[in-house]
């Protein structure tokens, strides 16, 4: 942008890498750049404050989403037109009060999600509420039982059994039965299966025809199958709900033509009723279901959404803490810098090696900071290619042994070398793996005190069924807190070792090395006694 500036930027205020905000107030923070208009155009912060927040950054227009192409264009236009050509003033707000604004703005959105996910959550319990409502008056599970005991007792039959309907199967099975003893209901169920069609039994018949039958003598008809030595007249109902059948029930009278034609109708009025009950019974199963399905989303949107919040307001206090470290590590070699230049000026012709000595040290230490930055960036943009090869680590963990070895030395450190002899060949990117191998040995050498002892060590080993090769760096140094582990991977976090002993550094070098073994489609993990010393573990798939 510096070197070829557009002539108008809209931006979005949530992106993938940056916000808008953010990048709103680096644009501003450039004395080149902040003539050039900056228009937001966003459907996700469009409270007043979020437009004030804009515009005190120095944004000239903030145009909500989603708006008409010709409108959109037309207040572009404007924008062009009547913006100065000239350096406007703005307003930078110190660092602190810029963070300020922002994590309110950040805090008060995710506060509004949250409540509307809790009133949603309020709707849908009250919706279950009152399905468990409405299930109280509708059936039990006894309600069939019930509804064929009630038949009987009213109309003076002696037997009713129900046949519920299989679409899938196209069979009917026996599921209840009145007038039987319970050891005869549990035979009857077994052996009284019917096809849809068969006229066999009768019930396969009726509930094709879907049409009501009276047989006045069961003996005299040869479909007939007998459930029992009593029975001479039989009554069959279909059960049917918006042409959908679900049953047929048999109504058994030990007297012959006993069923009349008013016997008919109100058993069929009955088998009626008892369709809908017993259909919006199924309904009612099924509105549980999908409501335990609704609350179990909801419950878990809302464990995501308090994660989200968590994570946010984490990132805020690393983003802080990231500032004030970087804050520090670049004052120091920036001064230096500076007073080592005026000393190569004025200071004594005689000490100007001393001097360039120092200001190549620190001009490094601030060339590593940047590299660091950029390297997790395209790590993390994928912009990194990753190109493994089959290779024995024992050759980069020899190679890196040898250049380190003297460093060590110079430390009072021991520094050995413990390999497997064979099967170590993984499949390794050499330049990214040696990366995150010297990353690693230089945490141990500048946190391990002076007499202290290093070692590495290569071996191999199985885990979910994948084989592995693994480099391990051991030293007996401090060791990590148990508050330190689980955040020794995250951007920008320095732990209590780093923080108390001054050792250089951004809190970059262990997520590259994550970021680097992810790659790897490898990991790294930790194990350390505080007070006793580290040891970490690179895990790499075999090539063979």
């Amino acid at each position: 942008a510096l070197a070829a500036p557009p002539s108008l930027i809209i931006s979005d205020v949530l992106m993938p890498i940056m916000d808008g905000f953010s990048l709103c107030r680096r644009w501003m923070q450039e004395h080149t750049l902040r003539r050039i208009p900056f228009v937001f155009y966003t459907a996700t912060y469009t409270d007043e404050r979020d437009i004030d927040l804009a515009l005190n950054l120095g944004a000239v227009r903030f145009i909500t989403k989603p708006a008409e192409p010709p409108v959109l264009l037309r207040e572009i236009q404007k924008v062009a037109e009547s913006h100065p050509t000239t350096n406007p003033e703005i307003g930078i707000d110190e660092e602190p009060v810029f963070l300020k604004n922002y994590n309110e703005r950040l805090v008060h959105k995710l506060e509004e999600k949250i409540l509307e996910l809790k009133q949603a959550n309020e709707r849908l319990k009250y919706l279950y509420q009152a399905s468990v409502h409405l299930n109280t008056i509708q059936p039990s599970p006894q309600l069939l039982a019930s509804a064929l005991q009630a038949i009987v007792e009213a109309l003076g039959y002696t037997y009713a059994n129900y046949f519920n309907y299989d679409a899938e199967t196209g069979l009917f099975h026996l599921i209840e039965s009145v007038g039987y003893a319970k050891e005869e209901v549990q035979r009857l169920s077994q052996d009284l299966v019917f096809k849809l069609g068969d006229p066999q039994g009768l019930v396969g018949l009726v509930g094709q025809t879907k049409q009501l039958l009276i047989l006045g003598e069961t003996g005299a008809d040869s479909r007939w199958l007998p459930l029992d030595s009593t029975s001479r007249s039989a009554l069959y109902v279909p059960l049917t709900h918006n042409e959908e059948l679900l049953g047929v029930i048999s109504i058994l009278s030990r007297t012959p033509e006993a069923f009349t034609e008013e016997d008919s109708i109100n058993a069929q009025t009955l088998a009626n009723n008892l369709a809908l009950v017993l259909r919006n019974a199924e309904l009612s199963d099924l509105q549980r279901q999908k409501m335990d399905s609704l609350e179990d989303m909801v419950a878990k949107r809302t464990v995501e959404l308090k994660v989200a919040l968590e994570n946010a307001e984490q990132a805020t206090r690393l983003k802080t803490h990231f500032v004030s470290d970087m804050n520090h590590e670049l004052r120091t070699p920036l001064s230096n810098v500076k007073l080592y230049l005026q000393l190569m000026e004025f200071g004594n012709p005689e000490n100007r090696s001393r001097y360039l000595e120092t200001l190549n040290r620190e001009t490094d230490r601030l060339q590593k900071m940047i590299e660091e930055l950029l390297d997790l960036s395209r790590l993390e943009l994928g912009k990194t290619t990753v190109d493994p090869v089959p290779l024995n680590v024992n050759q980069l963990v020899g190679e890196l042994i040898v250049d380190r070895v003297e460093l060590a030395h110079e430390k009072g450190l021991s520094l050995d070398f413990h390999p497997q002899p064979e099967g170590t060949e993984a499949l390794v990117d050499p330049q990214l793996f040696y990366q995150v191998l010297t990353n690693l040995l230089a945490n141990a050498v500048n946190y391990t005190p002076s007499g202290g002892s290093i070692w590495l060590e290569t071996a191999t080993a199985v885990a979910d069924r994948q084989r592995w090769v693994t480099i391990s760096i051991i030293d007996n140094g401090p060791g990590i807190s148990e508050e330190d582990l689980p955040h020794l991977f995250d951007r920008f976090y320095r732990g209590q070792a780093a923080r108390e002993s001054g050792a250089p550094g951004t809190g970059l070098g262990l997520a590259i090395c994550q970021e680097i073994m992810q790659r790897h489609e490898g990991k790294i993990t930790v194990e350390s006694i505080p007070g006793m010393g580290s040891k970490f573990t690179m895990w790499l798939k075999a090539s063979t």
